[in-house]
């Protein structure tokens, strides 16, 4: 007889909770077999094949065999499948989910604190789905794996929209969706018992301990660059914003800015709030025909779609028409740089190929404040543990400048690390063959305080973070700050330390390596991705963090370009981001 070790831990944290059962609503138990609820609602499941994945399940037909009617927890039957991802032609992670409705009139989930369930197998996410939430950005958190079965609980507090969508309040008074989405791992994945849970108690965990703050040592700075380019760098890149979230993650197709995310009236709204330029982040090998097949290097002739030509060109002319200056940045989101391609020739050849065609569309354009960006972030969109080799990127970053230069002697260029663009990284290396490159790394450091519920991070739960670190304002427990059993341990050793790390004087010892490698170098430096995500995080909290990180920028003579945090969904500044970042409405 095979013997299940039980292991009652809840998904929220590792603190004791006490359910109380009388009071809590089955939902499944997958006694019965079939596809069906004990509400009403049905069993379905979704994955990423229509939009060209490849992940599978073992069974022709799950909803016959998944609700397997042996074993199970301390039951005759339990849901189960074996799940294999394959990313395929899609974009983004590879997923399989299984989801039922919440549909009865007479269950009204906002009368209950969470759900429970009884877990073993694969990590995954578990989503609640609902009306208001018109994009892909649901209430989720994230499931760990466990070899036994582990007894689960969702509250429904601690839930949060992790992504870049639309932010709406968590509305439960209406039919829910319960999804459990594998998008980490392959592997069997079992559940039973699924309920509603009237109320969720916790205890004291002491898994924490409320330091006094520590400031470092300062780190001495050598000094600053004064060159042509650093004084074009400084005029040029510095209070800027990112256009961030569209054109690098998805291939436009209409020819109206109407449809666009950023249009004209975008670019106006920036340099009325001050701002002094924009970087355009977009996937330009998207808009190469038989895209493919040159990447591979069995076609030879680079042939763009005009769409390219149509996004670039209205960037040019509106930022110049505002005043503001003008990065393209080829920002490869997709993957298709990726260590493979990195040590393939023909790859190369391509993309400093494509780069020549751009630059050549521009060689007309007099404007000085025109940059060319080589390659965002090398490693961006990979799987976890895969880089590209230092001395790979350095090499294509030199090919790509020598195409460029083939039309362009002059344009001024920007090239970052691997390891998205690291700081640590830039100061191994050497500066590239070209008097007009200038020198970038991103930052986001404290990265507890920046990336607090970001489900991409899988700190999608994380929450109320103070900046600076104050004792008077931290805590003894994880789940104040949204620290979850699913939180990975890397995240919960930024808690422990971010008594020493949230504040200025950290911050300012980081950025000192890089600025005194800068020096060493005589080469001008920009930190062209930085910022705080607004999801979590307290607008008092945002706003200090954003008046202390343009001080520093400004004391360091560093050039910088904002990512995200400061503005709304309709590209306002925030309350309080124009006084923090001192920018000057026009």
């Amino acid at each position: 007889m095979k013997v299940l070790l039980l292991l009652s831990v809840c998904i929220l944290n590792s603190f004791n909770i006490n359910a109380q059962h009388e009071s809590n609503v089955l939902i499944d138990n997958f006694e019965d077999g079939n596809n069906q609820n004990s509400l009403g609602g049905y069993w379905y499941s979704f994955n990423d094949n229509p939009q060209g994945g490849n992940s599978s399940i073992k069974q022709e037909d799950w909803q016959r065999d998944a609700f397997v009617t042996t074993g199970g927890h301390e039951s005759k039957g339990m849901f189960q499948v074996d799940v294999t991802l394959d990313k395929g032609k899609y974009q983004w992670s590879p997923y399989y989910a299984f989801a039922t409705q919440v549909s009865k009139s007479d269950i009204n989930p906002s009368n209950f604190a969470g759900i429970s369930f009884w877990h073993k197998g694969v990590a995954h996410k578990v989503r609640v789905e609902t009306v208001e939430v018109s994009d892909y950005d649901f209430y989720s958190i994230r499931v760990p794996a466990s070899d036994v079965w582990t007894y689960v609980t969702i509250d429904f507090s601690m839930l949060n929209q992790g992504g870049w969508g639309k932010k709406v309040e968590l509305n439960l008074n209406n039919p829910i969706r319960l999804v459990w989405c594998l998008d980490e791992t392959s592997g069997t994945f079992s559940m039973d018992d699924i309920r509603f849970v009237k109320e969720i108690k916790y205890g004291k965990q002491n898994n924490m301990k409320i330091l006094p703050i520590s400031i470092p040592a300062p780190v001495a700075v050598k000094g600053n660059v004064n060159t042509p380019l650093n004084d074009l760098s400084k005029k040029y890149l510095t209070k800027g914003m990112n256009l961030a979230s569209w054109a690098e993650a998805n291939k436009i197709t209409s020819n109206s800015p109407n449809d666009w995310k950023y249009n004209e009236a975008v670019i106006k709204l920036q340099a009325d709030q001050g701002l002094l330029g924009v970087r355009f982040p977009i996937d330009l090998d998207l808009y190469i025909v038989d895209r493919i097949e040159v990447l591979n290097g069995t076609k030879k002739n680079i042939e763009i779609e005009p769409m390219l030509f149509t996004l670039l060109d209205s960037m040019n002319i509106w930022t110049k028409r505002y005043g503001l200056s003008y990065t393209i940045d080829y920002h490869a989101y997709d993957g298709s740089y990726n260590r493979a391609s990195s040590k393939n020739q023909k790859f190369r050849e391509a993309v400093s190929s494509l780069w020549r065609i751009v630059a050549q569309h521009f060689i007309n354009e007099k404007r000085e404040d025109l940059f060319f960006e080589l390659t965002n972030e090398p490693c961006l969109s990979l799987p976890e543990g895969e880089y590209i080799d230092q001395a790979d990127w350095t090499l294509l970053a030199q090919m790509m400048i020598d195409s460029i230069r083939t039309v362009d002697k002059t344009r001024p260029i920007i090239f970052g690390d691997t390891k998205w663009y690291s700081l640590d990284e830039l100061i191994k290396n050497k500066p590239l063959n070209d008097t007009y490159v200038i020198y970038c790394f991103h930052m986001y450091d404290p990265f507890l305080f920046s990336h607090q519920g970001a489900s991409w991070s899988n700190m999608g739960t994380l929450k109320n973070i103070p900046f600076p670190y104050s004792p008077e304002r931290w805590s003894t427990e994880y789940r104040d700050f949204g620290i979850v059993e699913g939180t990975p341990d890397w995240v919960k050793d930024l808690a422990q330390r971010y008594y020493q790390e949230g504040n200025k004087q950290f911050i300012k010892n980081r950025l000192a390596k890089v600025k005194n490698w800068a020096y060493d170098n005589n080469v001008p430096l920009i930190c062209n991705e930085w910022g705080a995500l607004p999801n979590t995080a307290k607008i008092e909290d945002l706003n200090n963090y954003f008046k202390i990180m343009g001080e520093i920028f400004k004391e360091m003579d560093i050039s910088w370009q904002v990512w995200f945090g400061i503005m709304d969904t309709e590209h306002k500044l925030l309350p309080g981001m124009a006084e923090a970042l001192d920018l000057k409405k026009k």
